[in-house]
């Protein structure tokens, strides 16, 4: 797969982790450590990555379900008759992952709380894919949803106050990538007006707030991909690529432990 700028509707995810561009997360991944980044294994499905898969196709695009996902049936996976049941289930998905009803159950219930926010509108574009230059250097990003004039992003939370929600923006430099995800549609002429999240709880109720980044949150966000940017080009000259971007051992001062 080569790097190509444009915009591209109903890529399919694997074709576009095969793109060779940074992306968000590894400008969030330098920004903490570039030694963690350069020897960081390949994509790994885990159950909260896979719960955000599965309610993101469920949000943004339910008609695309069951080219994605397959719900597994009940069997006892104990006995011996429950393997073969299951090897036989296994036989039948294809390159489709297998998820359980009571999580496909658990993303629709959070669907049916945030009805009039689903992007079913006539300019409502999905998953939708750029591709873009900035700095000289390749990008591509993952918009979820771009309304003709605003790009959103869902995030599901454990808390989705206020207080909460900005915790989880400084924690996952989500500011980071709402930067990014303006710089690059302006690089492939999308036009913007802003990024908003809508963060939802993961636990019932499900209660959801809909937060817009202020322009002063976006210009810092883009300072720090430009330094992580930085960071990598300068550890890709020099070879080195330093835990936290320190030599030698480091002193811890009386007045660090108060």
């Amino acid at each position: 797969m080569e790097f190509k700028e444009g915009i591209y509707d109903d890529m399919p995810f694997e074709e576009y982790n095969e793109i060779p561009a940074y992306r968000a997360s590894d400008l969030k991944d330098v920004n903490k450590c570039v030694y963690t980044w350069k020897n960081r294994k390949g994509f790994i499905d885990s159950p909260a990555l896979l719960e955000g898969r599965v309610q993101h196709t469920v949000f943004l695009e339910l008609h695309n379900f069951d080219k994605e996902f397959v719900i597994q049936p009940s069997i006892d996976r104990r006995t011996k008759v429950g393997k073969e049941e299951y090897e036989d289930f296994l036989s039948t998905v294809g390159n489709r992952t297998p998820i359980t009803q009571d999580l496909y159950n658990t993303c629709i219930e959070r669907r049916e709380t945030i009805t009039d926010l689903v992007p079913e509108g006539e300019n409502d574009r999905t998953e939708l894919t750029i591709c873009y230059l900035l700095h000289e250097q390749p990008f591509k990003s993952r918009l979820d949803w771009y309304d003709g004039k605003r790009v959103w992003d869902l995030k599901t939370c454990r808390d989705a106050s206020p207080r909460g929600f900005k915790q989880a923006i400084n924690n996952f430099n989500y500011h980071m990538q709402a930067s990014l995800y303006l710089d690059g549609c302006h690089a492939v002429g999308l036009p913007t007006e802003g990024f908003s999240f809508l963060a939802q709880e993961k636990a019932h109720p499900y209660p959801y707030v809909v937060y817009e980044m202020s322009d002063e949150a976006i210009k810092y966000g883009q300072a720090k991909n430009e330094q992580a940017l930085h960071t990598i080009l300068t550890a890709k000259e020099t070879g080195e690529y330093l835990p936290f971007n320190l030599k030698g051992t480091q002193v811890v001062e009386l007045g660090d432990l108060y």
